[in-house]
C-alpha cells in the first residue's frame, strides 16, 4: 500500500476533511510561522490514531523510528487535539485520548448498531486482561483477523470477554452487530433483519444465500464487528465434531464464508463448543484465530469470593475451594453466594461437607452432559471408576481417541503427565450416573 494510503478506513467512521480543516486552524493559532494545513504525514499519523493504533504501530507502517513518531504528534497533533476540544495544554495523557476526545467533540460519522442495545448485563469481568490484549491486537493489529471464536465450559466468561472486547473496540468499526443464537433464530430471519439496518437496498429475493451473498459485499466495503453468541444453541447434540442442528446448516456456510473469503470486518463467535468453522489456527497471520479460555487464577477468581463478603477468617481455604471448581467464576459466584447464604460466609464449613455438586452448579453440568455423544459420556464413566489418570490405551472404546479430543475441548477432562482424569466437580457428577 502506497503511504499516502496508509488508514485510509478512517475515513468511512470520521468526518475527515471537517476534522482536517478544523485541526488546521488549530495549528495556525499554534504555529502560526507553520504552513497552517495538516502536513500529509500529520494527516496519516492521525488517521492512524482514530483507528485504534498506537505510536509504535504507525511507525513500524511508516517504516520511521518510533521515538520520531512519539516526538512529533507531542509537538504537533497532540496541542492542536487540545486547542480544538477546549482542554488545557498538555493534558493530553494517552495517545488514545485523541479518538476519544475528537469522539466526543462529534467528529466521529454515524455509525450502524444492530441489537446493540441487546448485549446482555453481565457482572463485572474479573481478570481476563491478558486475554482481552491478545484479542484486540488480534482485530486491530496489523494483519487483523475476519474471524476469531471464544471458546470454553459453561460459566467460563465467554460472554462477558466478548462483551468487555467489543465495547473496548467499537469506535474502531463503521458498524457493530450482536447476535445472540441462544433462541435458535433461523440464519435467514438473523440476515433479513441486519440487511433490513444497514445502508443501501436489500436484495430482492428472501433465499439465505442472496441474502449472504448481500452480507458479504457489505462486509467487504465496510468494516464491521459482528459478535455472535452461543453457537453451541445451534449445533446437534451427541456429536462429536461440532454437526449443526437439523435445520441450521446454513450457519455452516455464513461461518465459512466469513472466515475464507477476503473481507475487512472482524466476526467474532462464542460458543462452548467448537466445529469445523472455527477451529482456527496458531499462525500469527492467520485470518481465522482460536482461544480457548481458561478457569482464572486465584489472585483474580479471590476477587469473587471477595465481592461476595465470604468470610475473610476462612480464607486459608479459598485457594482449595478455587481449584475444586478450576476457577470457573460462575461456579464460583454461585457457590459462594451458597457458602454466603448457608454458612455465614465460612468456606471452611462448606468444604467439610464434602459436596461439590449442587443445585446450580448441577444444572450447569447437566447442560453439558446432556449434549455429550455416547463414546464421550462412556469415556466419563471409565475415569470416574477409575478415579485416576488413565492413559489413551487404557481406555476402552474404538471411538476414544475422538472422545478424548472432544472432551478436552469441552474443558471436562484433564491431562496430566500420567494420564486423563476428571475434574473434581465433573467426577462427583458423573459417579452419580453410574449403574
Amino acid at each position: 500500500m502506497a503511504t499516502e494510503q496508509l488508514f485510509e478506513q478512517a475515513a468511512a467512521r470520521w468526518n475527515l476533511d471537517q476534522l482536517y480543516g478544523d485541526l488546521a486552524k488549530a495549528k495556525a493559532e499554534l504555529m502560526p510561522h507553520k504552513r497552517s494545513e495538516l502536513t500529509d504525514v500529520e494527516q496519516i499519523r492521525l488517521r492512524g490514531l482514530l483507528l485504534g493504533h498506537s505510536p509504535a504501530e504507525i511507525a513500524e507502517r511508516q517504516v520511521t523510528a518510533t521515538r520520531t513518531v512519539e516526538v512529533a504528534l507531542s509537538q504537533g497533533l497532540y496541542r492542536y487535539v487540545e486547542l480544538l476540544t477546549g482542554r488545557d495544554r498538555n493534558a493530553l495523557e494517552s495517545w488514545r485520548d485523541v479518538a476519544d476526545w475528537l469522539d466526543t467533540a462529534g467528529y466521529r460519522s454515524i455509525q450502524v448498531a444492530i441489537n446493540w442495545a441487546h448485549i446482555p448485563d453481565v457482572p463485572a469481568l474479573y481478570g481476563r486482561q491478558v486475554e482481552l490484549d491478545q484479542l484486540k491486537s488480534w482485530l486491530l493489529g496489523t494483519s487483523p483477523c475476519r474471524l476469531v471464536s471464544i471458546n470454553g465450559p459453561a460459566g467460563i466468561g465467554k460472554t462477558s470477554l466478548a462483551i468487555s472486547l467489543a465495547k473496548a473496540v467499537q469506535t474502531s468499526f463503521d458498524g457493530v452487530i450482536w447476535q445472540s443464537l441462544r433462541h435458535q433464530p433461523p440464519l435467514e430471519n438473523v440476515l433479513a433483519q441486519w440487511l433490513e439496518q444497514l445502508p443501501g437496498e436489500p436484495p430482492e429475493s428472501s433465499e439465505w444465500y442472496d441474502q449472504l451473498s448481500a452480507l458479504m459485499a457489505y462486509l467487504r466495503s465496510h468494516r464491521c464487528l459482528v459478535v455472535i453468541d452461543n453457537l453451541e444453541s445451534i449445533l446437534s447434540s451427541g456429536s462429536l465434531v461440532g454437526d449443526y442442528a437439523p435445520g441450521y446448516g446454513a450457519y455452516g456456510e455464513l461461518l465459512k464464508r466469513l472466515g475464507e473469503e477476503q473481507h475487512q470486518s472482524c466476526i467474532v463467535v462464542t460458543s462452548r463448543e467448537r466445529n469445523r468453522e472455527t477451529r482456527g489456527f496458531k499462525a500469527a497471520t492467520s485470518p481465522v484465530r482460536h482461544l480457548h479460555l481458561q478457569g482464572l487464577n486465584y489472585t483474580d477468581a479471590a476477587q469473587i469470593l471477595e465481592r461476595e463478603r465470604l468470610a475473610a477468617t476462612a480464607k486459608s481455604y479459598w485457594k482449595t475451594l478455587v481449584t475444586q471448581y478450576r476457577g470457573n467464576p460462575l461456579m464460583l459466584r454461585i457457590v459462594a453466594m451458597t457458602i454466603q447464604e448457608v454458612f455465614d460466609g465460612d468456606v471452611r464449613r462448606f468444604l467439610s461437607q464434602r459436596m461439590t455438586l449442587f443445585g446450580d452448579i448441577r444444572f450447569l453440568i447437566d447442560q453439558q452432559y446432556e449434549r455429550l455423544s455416547d463414546a464421550e459420556q462412556d469415556i466419563l464413566c471409565q475415569l470416574a471408576e477409575k478415579a485416576e489418570p488413565i492413559t489413551i490405551e487404557t481406555l476402552n472404546h474404538p471411538r476414544s481417541l475422538e472422545a478424548v479430543g472432544a472432551l478436552l475441548r469441552r474443558s471436562l477432562i484433564e491431562k496430566s503427565a500420567a494420564g486423563f482424569t476428571l475434574i473434581p466437580v465433573v467426577m462427583e457428577y458423573v459417579r452419580h450416573h453410574l449403574p
